[in-house]
């Protein structure tokens, strides 16, 4: 069995005898195998999902529980974008082993960047809602990262396909890492990482087209770049405000040190009495960023209040709170956070109900005389 499996895995493989000793013998023999896939490394490359699963488990483990790895990604992300535009541009007719050692890095590259931002907007997205459409998207670009095959398949011999991977990729990476990095606010962040994204595209896409070779092309191509920013705009909130995450919203009787006193999901209260609303959001340290809560009154927008900043650091989250005068009477009241640049945060939701009349107190002056017994006069 074991024998059966080595040659499977090695038929094809030229014996490494019979290329010169030392370490540039070596590198002629791997050249050869990538170069000319023997039927063993043909098989072998189909396991390599397996092996990037293997690989993503680890980098989950690593970078998922905070924010220190982030330089490390910052360098992957350049040499992506340089790797690329340098094949495009100089290295374009260039195969071998070489071309082949380095396409292999630009993958891990972009693979290892996805696998590390990917958290993080998961745990921003907030279940149910319009952000969640994202998942697709960001799952999407991970899968074809992390599988060799279908990246060349359907990415590397389609110019503008490989392009708009590329592009999307360096957005959700830098859509995340710029709040990390610069302490921006989401919106800014988001434009900016929209901008560097359309940039890309024109910038990969250049040596495959004549875009600019007359008038028409070139309209056509920056009309579509600015409207790629416009819908990015009209859609930022598709896009699950991260690296911001909600950690806690509860209603409460009110507001104490700073924390919630008394929170509750279901109470019986008078009108004209006032409930908070607390929530608490992590951010990372040095980023600042403005926080609106909108009130429903079942399903009917009431109103929102504009909160200050909160400042990020804190592991257990900023906490804020808003407060409304209940006048609307009993229902269910709904309070969604949203950043001020226009992505949702999460929320939560709470029942009021009438206070219930005290049952009548029965005294002696009530109570009737038993059967056959006299009343007092």
């Amino acid at each position: 069995m074991v024998r059966r499996l080595i040659y499977l895995l090695s038929e094809g493989i030229p014996p490494r005898k019979n290329f010169p000793a030392g370490l540039q013998g070596r590198f002629q023999w791997l050249g050869d195998i990538l170069v000319n896939t023997p039927p063993g490394m043909a098989r072998l490359m189909k396991l390599q999902p397996l092996f990037a699963l293997a690989s993503s488990v680890v980098v989950l483990v690593l970078f998922e529980k905070g924010f220190e790895k982030t330089p490390l990604v910052i360098v992957m992300v350049i040499f992506a974008f340089i790797y690329i535009t340098y094949r495009l541009y100089l290295m374009k007719e260039m195969n071998g082993p070489y071309a082949a050692l380095w396409d292999m890095a630009l993958i891990f590259a972009l693979c290892n960047s996805l696998l590390f931002v990917i958290p993080f907007y998961f745990e921003s997205m907030t279940v149910p809602s319009r952000n969640m459409l994202f998942a697709p998207l960001i799952l999407g670009l991970t899968v074809i990262a992390n599988w060799f095959t279908l990246y060349q398949r359907l990415i590397v011999s389609h110019p503008l396909r490989s392009s708009l991977f590329y592009a999307l990729t360096f957005f959700c990476a830098l859509n995340f890492l710029l709040p990390v990095i610069f302490g921006m606010r989401n919106i800014w962040s988001l434009l900016i990482s929209g901008g560097a994204a359309a940039t890309a595209v024109a910038v990969f896409i250049y040596p495959h087209t004549d875009f600019l070779k007359s008038k028409k092309s070139t309209f056509a191509f920056f009309a579509g770049i600015a409207i790629f920013i416009s819908l990015l705009w009209l859609g930022r909130s598709f896009i699950p405000p991260a690296p911001l995450k909600l950690t806690r919203a509860t209603a409460c009787a009110g507001i104490e040190s700073y924390r919630p006193a008394g929170p509750f999901t279901s109470s019986a209260i008078d009108q004209g009495q006032t409930v908070h609303f607390y929530t608490a959001i992590f951010a990372p340290r040095g980023l600042k960023e403005k926080i609106n809560h909108v009130w429903f009154h079942n399903g009917r927008r009431l109103f929102t209040v504009h909160l200050s900043e909160i400042s990020g650091g804190r592991r257990e989250g900023f906490g804020t709170w808003s407060n409304h005068v209940i006048n609307e009477g009993p229902g269910k009241y709904t309070v969604e956070v949203w950043t001020d640049g226009g992505q949702l945060l999460g929320g939560g939701s709470f029942r009021l109900d009438r206070p219930k009349p005290e049952p009548a107190r029965e005294t002696a002056e009530n109570i009737p005389p038993e059967p056959g017994q006299n009343a007092v006069p």
